[in-house]
């Protein structure tokens, strides 16, 4: 009777275990739900924000042609983000709300007198001017109210692949647009010059002749807003009979073609190339598509318009005693 007694107690005890156990178990298991149940409606109305959100961005660009869309010069041509245009210096560091960087062109308000390629070359001081000062010099505190006005009343420096698209048709730019090169890289600009775009954080081009102590300037002139294209390796010296006798004319296709790569290799861009005194043939144009440029400069004196070629492109001359009214007339 005892053990009967006995067993009957443990056989309660279990069952009340049992019992225990199927209850922790349907609590947990309705916990699960509920969790599940309300990660599913938090996700759920994420996305219909986020739809309603895409749906708007949708609306707003309806009817957009691919000119109204602005171009990111902090991309490249991949769409990729490049975090350096180049290794030698970039426009990248602009910081990304700042107007300049912005392609605001539309089909009603956009640039149709034609792109300024302003063509500067040498820099300097009027408290100490070198010996050989000529008109392809402009001085430093000119050069910076230029640089100044062009800041203060919002221009647009579109970048070399946006040059392309430009005078190819395919894209619009804003009515106020320019463009900044220097020739040769000669210390003065590289001293003198820089300095200025660093100050107002607006990007130029330096043309390099990398033969001439190209990969010291460089490393030595590195920076966020002057980017460092060819202007040739070796090929800034007389030997042709063609124009100003540059010896880019006279020269055999593979040998200009190295020329070009190596002083690629050297600034650390393809991206434009400027004829050494604005001589060529068709070709020294083929030799400079053939080494994959994006655009090349002449010293044609005018500005780029839709229908230029890319790889022949005119240019606004910069000369010594230009007076800022003068240069305003020139690139606007």
């Amino acid at each position: 009777m005892e053990q009967r007694e006995n067993r009957n107690l443990r056989n309660c005890r279990d069952r009340r275990r049992r019992r225990r156990r199927r209850k922790k178990t349907t609590r947990a298991a309705v916990l699960c739900v509920l969790l599940l149940v309300l990660i599913l409606l938090i996700a759920g109305t994420a996305a219909a924000v986020y739809g309603l959100v895409k749906g708007d961005s949708r609306e707003q660009n309806m009817g957009k042609t691919a000119k109204d869309i602005s171009i990111d010069p902090r991309q490249d041509k991949s769409g990729q983000e490049n975090p350096g245009e180049n290794t030698a210096g970039s426009t990248d560091s602009h910081a990304g709300e700042d107007s300049r960087m912005k392609n605001t062109a539309t089909e009603e308000h956009h640039k149709t007198n034609g792109l300024a390629i302003c063509m500067y070359h040498y820099v300097y001081d009027e408290s100490d001017p070198p010996d050989d000062l000529n008109n392809n010099y402009i001085e430093v505190h000119a050069l910076e109210d230029e640089i100044k006005y062009l800041v203060e009343n919002d221009y647009y420096f579109p970048t070399w692949e946006e040059v392309r698209q430009y005078v190819e048709g395919e894209l619009l730019l804003p009515e106020k647009s320019v463009v900044l090169t220097f020739d040769d890289g000669a210390r003065s600009f590289l001293e003198l010059g820089i300095p200025v775009f660093e100050k107002y954080r607006v990007p130029a081009t330096s043309f390099l002749i990398t033969s001439s102590d190209g990969e010291n300037k460089v490393k030595e002139y590195r920076n966020d807003f002057v980017t460092f294209q060819s202007h040739s390796d070796n090929m800034h010296r007389a030997g042709g009979n063609i124009g100003h006798g540059g010896i880019f004319t006279a020269m055999n296709h593979d040998d200009a073609v190295a020329d070009l790569k190596r002083s690629v290799e050297i600034c650390g861009n393809g991206d434009a190339f400027a004829y050494p005194y604005g001589d060529y043939t068709e070709e020294c144009r083929t030799a400079v598509q053939d080494a994959g440029f994006t655009c090349a400069v002449t010293t044609e004196n005018r500005r780029a318009e839709v229908g230029d070629d890319p790889l022949l492109l005119p240019r606004v001359r910069m000369l010594k005693d230009q007076s800022l009214e003068g240069f305003i007339s020139l690139v606007e």
